[in-house]
C-alpha cells in the first residue's frame, strides 16, 4: 500500500511531510495540483510508481476543481504514526504504541550480533583499523552518515549497503584493505542485506576519554 510506503519512511527518517507542500500552495488552501503533489513526495525522497502516485491522489479528493488534491488530509494522515492530533481537547485519550513494523529492532545497536568462521581475522581487522584510527585521530561514523542519508540509498537507520560500506571504507578509512578482509567485515557486520555501520563504528572510533577532575595529583607549593 503506498500510505504505508510513505509513513513508514517518515517514521523512521522524521520528515516533516508539510514542508514540502508549502511552495505549492502559497494561498494555503491545502489543495494543490495532482502534479504538483507528485512533485512534492519527489522532493522529499520518494521514489513511487505512477501507480502508487495515482492511488495516494485519489484517495485524497479536493472540493477545488483546478486543484484536485487534499494535501492537507495527505498530511494529517501520514503524521498519525508520530502521534494524535488534538490531544490537548481530549487529554484522557488514549494513545496508540508505535506499529512494531515501523521499528527497526536494531536502529540503535551498537554491536554485533553474530559470530562467523573467521571472528579471529575480523578482530585483528578491527583491531588495527581501531589504532589507525586512534593515530589519524578520525571517527569513521560521519562518513557512513553522509552515505545513509544519500537520497539514492535505502535510507535505513544506521544501515549502508554492502556496496556503499565498501566505499566508504576504500575511500576514507582504509584505502590499502583487501578485497578478502573487506568482504570479511561485511560478512561480519551484515543485517538482512544491509551492512550495519554504527555497530562496526563503535569497534573502530577512537573512545572518548573522559576526564575526572579527582584523578589529578597536585604538587605542594615550593617554600
Amino acid at each position: 500500500m503506498a500510505l504505508q510506503i510513505v509513513k513508514d519512511r517518515v517514521y523512521k527518517n522524521r520528515i516533516r511531510i508539510q514542508d514540502f507542500f508549502a511552495d505549492f500552495d502559497k494561498l494555503r488552501c491545502g489543495s494543490i495540483t495532482f502534479h504538483q503533489f507528485a512533485s512534492a513526495l519527489s522532493m522529499a525522497g520518494f521514489d513511487l510508481t505512477a501507480a502508487q502516485y495515482a492511488e495516494l491522489g485519489e484517495s485524497y479528493p479536493s472540493m477545488n476543481v483546478d486543484k484536485t488534491v487534499c494535501y492537507r488530509d495527505f498530511c494529517d494522515d501520514v503524521n498519525t504514526v508520530f502521534t494524535k492530533y488534538n490531544l490537548e481537547k481530549l487529554p484522557l485519550e488514549e494513545v496508540d504504541a508505535t506499529p512494531a513494523e515501523l521499528l527497526d529492532p536494531l536502529r540503535f545497536s551498537m554491536k554485533p550480533s553474530k559470530a562467523i568462521p573467521d571472528e579471529d581475522m575480523v578482530n585483528g581487522i578491527l583491531e588495527f583499523l581501531a589504532n589507525d584510527c586512534k593515530i589519524r585521530r578520525i571517527s569513521v561514523k560521519p562518513f557512513f552518515d553522509d552515505a545513509c542519508a544519500n537520497q539514492n540509498s535505502p535510507m535505513r537507520v544506521n544501515h549502508v549497503t554492502p556496496k556503499q560500506f565498501h566505499q566508504v571504507l576504500k575511500n576514507h578509512v582504509a584505502r590499502n584493505l583487501g578485497e578478502a578482509e573487506v568482504s570479511m567485515l561485511v560478512n561480519k557486520f551484515n543485517d538482512h542485506g544491509m551492512v550495519n555501520y554504527v555497530a562496526f563504528a563503535s569497534c573502530v572510533d577512537p573512545k572518548e576519554e573522559v576526564w575526572d577532575a579527582y584523578s589529578l595529583t597536585t604538587k605542594p607549593a615550593k617554600a
